[in-house]
């Protein structure tokens, strides 16, 4: 993640884009997954400001930026700056504990598509793993990019039952 920033970091688009929005911050990175973990896309990087989103995505031309969007949240949630000074685990890492700790944790489900956010949720700097499961339920587990430790877990019913 930090060689990516480095690399954003150096960007004419970025430079230029960053000059007329200094009050935005580094809030994510995103990446959709298949089921078998493959990125299906590239990195996603986010930055944050007046409850609205920019991103960047690296191409084979450089960056891209997309439109500046409104953000998805909870009302009272609170969009918090990444602390990428505080990771320590890589994807790699946080990959693996999740293939452990996955089926511990939901043990009837199978996965579907996914994402990944890498982001600072609650004070705490989270490896976000989020799947759809065949079971029509997103599945959800928080690992601590810090020191490797489930932050938080849940599964929400996509079909509400009457």
């Amino acid at each position: 993640m930090k060689e990516l920033i480095e690399k954003l970091s150096a960007d004419d688009l970025f430079k230029q884009w960053q000059k007329e929005h200094a009050e935005n911050f580094l809030s994510h990175f995103f990446v959709p997954l298949d089921s078998k973990f493959n990125l299906n896309s590239s990195w996603e990087i986010g930055y944050h400001a007046n409850d609205k989103i920019t991103v960047f995505v690296l191409n084979e031309n450089g960056f891209e930026i997309k439109p500046e969007d409104k953000i998805f949240k909870k009302p009272n949630a609170e969009v918090e700056p990444l602390k990428l000074e505080e990771v320590k685990l890589s994807f790699e890492q946080a990959l693996e504990i999740f293939k452990e700790k996955f089926p511990e944790t939901f043990p009837e489900a199978v996965l579907g598509d996914g994402f990944l956010i890498l982001q600072t949720y609650q004070g705490k700097t989270v490896w976000n793993f989020t799947f759809i499961t065949k079971q029509l339920k997103f599945a959800n587990l928080k690992i601590s990019a810090v020191d490797g430790n489930v932050v938080d877990s849940q599964e929400v019913d996509l079909v509400q039952k009457k």
